[in-house]
């Protein structure tokens, strides 16, 4: 069998997370290679969530940050699915928690757009930086407004206040509280302005 063919089988076996098999493809020299949207095998088994073969590529050494052609990372595709256990398995090794995709959009991003609070959680604790701002002007917290998600919304808005008190004197902090009107959220989801 060719290099090219072990490599598209190894996407395949990634896809549909036969553990068995990307071991037995890798053992045999297939290539981490990409399909024609450059998405990688550990890009398959974390869009489709097989943490376990998440794991095998993983410890073989394929790119926990590798790029698609719009430049989404795994963490990308685990979070805007909603899979907490890939999210935390790929930020364990190492994974860029505020990589950013040709829409300057996070993992962040996508977690909130797709309502997932479990990995808004998770990628808050790991250091996301919830004032990064889409291609379009958009933080997390905004997103998460324009869809309605008052949980989120409250959980960002804590993540930010958190992350600007966290250290003003750092070059990285944003200090917005000044110029920023702080939101709270009152009952019935009416948003004021203080």
């Amino acid at each position: 069998m060719s290099l090219v063919d072990l490599g598209k089988k190894l996407l395949e076996a990634a896809r549909a997370g036969q553990d068995d098999e990307v071991r037995i493809l890798m053992a045999n020299g297939a290539p981490f290679t990409t399909d024609w949207l450059g998405t990688s095998p550990l890009h398959l088994a974390a869009q489709y969530g097989h943490y376990s073969t998440t794991e095998v590529l993983l410890r073989a050494g394929v790119s926990r940050d590798a790029r698609t052609k719009v430049d989404r990372t795994p963490l990308h595709m685990a979070a805007s699915e909603g899979h907490a256990s890939i999210v935390e398995v790929l930020l364990k090794h190492g994974a860029d928690v505020n990589a950013k995709d040709m829409l300057k959009m996070t993992a962040l991003h996508w977690a909130t757009e797709h309502n997932h609070q479990e990995v808004v959680e998770l990628l808050i604790k790991y250091g996301a930086d919830v004032h990064t701002q889409s291609k379009f002007c958009k933080t997390a917290f905004d997103i998460s407004i324009d869809n309605g998600n008052e949980d989120l919304a409250e959980i960002l808005q804590i993540a930010m206040q958190n992350q600007i008190n966290t250290n003003p004197e750092s070059p990285d902090t944003v200090t917005i509280h000044a110029a920023t009107p702080q939101f709270i959220i009152g009952p019935g989801g009416v948003v004021n302005l203080t």
